[in-house]
């Protein structure tokens, strides 16, 4: 079932809603086939990533995503953070993956077998990747 009930929860989270005012790194994503849009804002303290929230709107799928995300991403480093997004993205696309690593991401599981879906699970997920890859603070 695509919209268990983890995802209709963690879709209506307002926990990480929110802008960062000083943030250190913002970045900007959009899924331009169904309208979901994701702005990222991060504060590190050195490699480490010690907030993050965001704004946007979107789909139950990708709005959950981003929540869970964002829960998984903080304390960690960023390293730690790759190695999350790559199990997480590998999960979507029928790859091999260590559900260790993903935690409760593993309840994003069966919105693989809905094509027009993995793009909104993995919307937050690429912003992520972009971030990461450009962030010379």
């Amino acid at each position: 079932m695509i919209y268990s009930e983890f995802i209709m929860d963690y879709s209506k989270l307002k926990k990480f809603h929110g802008k960062i005012e000083n943030a250190h790194k913002i970045e900007e994503g959009k899924n331009l086939s169904c309208g979901d849009e994701v702005t990222l804002y991060f504060l590190f303290d050195g490699d480490k990533i010690v907030d993050v929230k965001f704004e946007g709107h979107g789909c139950a799928i990708s709005q959950a995503s981003t929540n869970v995300m964002i829960e998984q991403l903080i304390g960690k480093t960023k390293q730690e953070a790759i190695e999350i997004m790559k199990n997480a993205e590998n999960m979507m696309l029928g790859k091999e993956f260590d559900e260790n690593i993903l935690g409760p991401i593993v309840n994003f599981y069966d919105v693989k077998n809905y094509p027009m879906r993995v793009k909104c699970f993995l919307l937050p997920w690429k912003t992520l990747e972009i971030a990461l890859e450009n962030d010379n603070r």
